[in-house]
């Protein structure tokens, strides 16, 4: 079987990749989570689904120990055989790519509706997938080191962001605990649960870890940074904004905007639209890559180079077809819309997995085979 990615990655890097695939996520929806009445009760529900996902990841590390230097997409034709394994892995693809077309766009629309409105949508998203689609084809390696240098700048500015605007903030604007009653917090976690169902990128980034068995710490301080850093955005956008907080379009240029000292630094702004811009980058790419590769092992290709701009022609066509303005793109992550989808891509079909390799095993095991999956 052809190498399609000979890339390794330190656990360091693993880090720096699946935080930043979640920053998109945490400037533009955890801090309102659109589509509930949540309010500034928010936090509450960004914290239970942080929990609730850990067993998810406990089990997307089981599965990688199961099947060692394969992905997702291998051992799902393993696990189910080839056609329902290639149905399984065909779905992951698309959910891969869903996820890439979503990052561009909300960073495309992002600079044409806070500060470049003339510029046609379509430069943004072009040059944004251009980019990515180049770095994609050099590699896991140069994305890795990429989203090592810009991992530390990313949270430099989040730091930014959360602290300057802390002379405006209102203590009282966090009560009453749960002001609209638990509903509104139960549906707001099941948005938000959904949500890290895009952690399942990283099933398809334990194979070229250089230190395989530290995957499960890996994974678990994953979800706690991203969870505590969606945790903090959202008490910081409720204690600044308070009620209107449900109205706000992009939370993260609304705080930059509430800087008090913003007159000494002007175009304080920026600060967000950097964020945005090196956050959807990586997000876009990661999830670029694991198309790519996911395709590659799917039919059996013997290089994935060469898929490279094809899949970022498609990206870009998903993110202008699936999403025909900015409102769509961000009530994309209801759990209405993104819920169910993102529960049986990613869930679901992980929890049938899990079952379907536990049966194998005990098949194997009961015929005297040797143990292994």
């Amino acid at each position: 079987m052809a190498v399609l990615e000979g890339g390794r990655i330190s656990g360091k890097q693993f880090i720096a990749l699946a935080v930043l695939t979640r920053i998109l996520a945490a400037l533009l929806e955890a801090p309102t989570i659109s589509g509930t009445n949540a309010g500034h009760d928010v936090w509450i529900a960004i914290l239970i689904s942080t929990f609730l996902t850990l067993p998810w990841v406990f089990l997307w590390v089981q599965l990688a120990k199961m099947y060692p230097g394969k992905t997702i997409i291998q051992y799902s034709m393993d696990i189910l055989g080839p056609w329902f394994g290639r149905l399984v892995g065909l779905v992951l693809i698309v959910y891969f790519l869903q996820q890439s077309a979503h990052a561009v766009r909300v960073a495309a629309d992002a600079y044409v509706t806070t500060i470049m409105p003339e510029t046609p949508l379509i430069v943004f998203i072009a040059i944004m997938t251009a980019l990515s689609s180049n770095c994609a084809r050099s590699g896991l390696e140069v994305l890795a080191r990429a989203a090592d240098i810009v991992f530390p700048l990313v949270m430099f500015l989040l730091v930014l962001i959360l602290v300057l605007p802390i002379g405006t903030a209102d203590p009282l604007n966090l009560l009453p605990v749960a002001a609209y009653g638990w509903q509104p917090i139960f549906e707001a976690s099941l948005s938000s649960f959904a949500i890290f169902g895009e952690l399942i990128v990283m099933t398809m980034l334990f194979p070229y870890l250089d230190e395989a068995k530290e995957a499960n710490r890996l994974a678990v301080t994953t979800v706690l940074l991203a969870g505590f850093l969606f945790t903090v955005f959202s008490i910081v956008v409720a204690l600044v904004f308070g009620p209107a907080m449900g109205s706000l379009i992009f939370p993260a240029f609304s705080l930059s905007r509430s800087i008090e000292f913003a007159f000494v630094v002007e175009r304080v702004e920026v600060i967000p639209l950097v964020a945005w811009t090196l956050g959807a980058g990586v997000k876009q790419t990661v999830f670029l890559w694991a198309a790519m590769l996911g395709i590659a092992q799917l039919f059996n290709l013997s290089e994935m180079k060469s898929l490279a701009y094809p899949v970022g022609a498609l990206v870009a066509s998903f993110s202008v077809w699936l999403f025909s303005t900015i409102f769509d793109a961000l009530q994309f992550y209801t759990a209405a819309e993104f819920g169910p989808l993102a529960i049986i891509a990613t869930y679901v079909i992980s929890l049938v997995l899990y079952i379907g390799a536990l049966i194998r095993r005990s098949v194997r095991s009961s015929r005297g085979e040797e143990a292994r999956p």
